[in-house]
């Protein structure tokens, strides 16, 4: 159901069908409709946990392994994009988008993620945000 209501923010998984946010909201309009999946998820899968969970080594070292989970995201694609199910077709169209997000977005908005997690609060603008890759830490 989730990428009937929100397809910019819900992907599937492969294995189980299980839904899953790649793309966090930046406007009303997309928080609304990411909640309307949520509300309409009927294993109540949605935990909205995650920073009980996120540390900043742990986003750094998930940055660094990207390139599992965009392999992942381009093969579900080439799976699907193929598909005699609809709905696996439509969903095709979710892990190029998330291959694009990883390759131009998304290391800005762990920036301001790793802010978030460090100082528990939004940064303001133009205020500095950390860096994703540390000096001497491996791509």
């Amino acid at each position: 159901m989730g990428r009937l209501i929100a397809p910019a923010h819900v992907l599937y998984d492969d294995e189980w069908g299980a839904e899953f946010v790649y793309r966090q909201p930046r406007d009303t309009a997309q928080a609304l409709a990411l909640l309307g999946a949520v509300a309409q998820d009927p294993m109540v899968g949605y935990a909205c946990d995650g920073d009980e969970h996120w540390t900043p080594e742990l986003v750094r070292d998930w940055w660094r392994d990207r390139g599992r989970v965009r392999e992942w995201a381009a093969a579900l694609d080439r799976k699907w994009s193929v598909s005699d199910r609809a709905e696996e077709r439509e969903a095709a169209g979710g892990g190029r988008e998330y291959v694009a997000y990883i390759d131009t977005g998304l290391a800005e908005d762990l920036r301001h993620y790793l802010f978030w997690l460090s100082e528990s609060r939004p940064a303001h603008p133009g205020e500095p945000l950390p860096i994703l890759t540390p000096r001497g830490a491996r791509r």
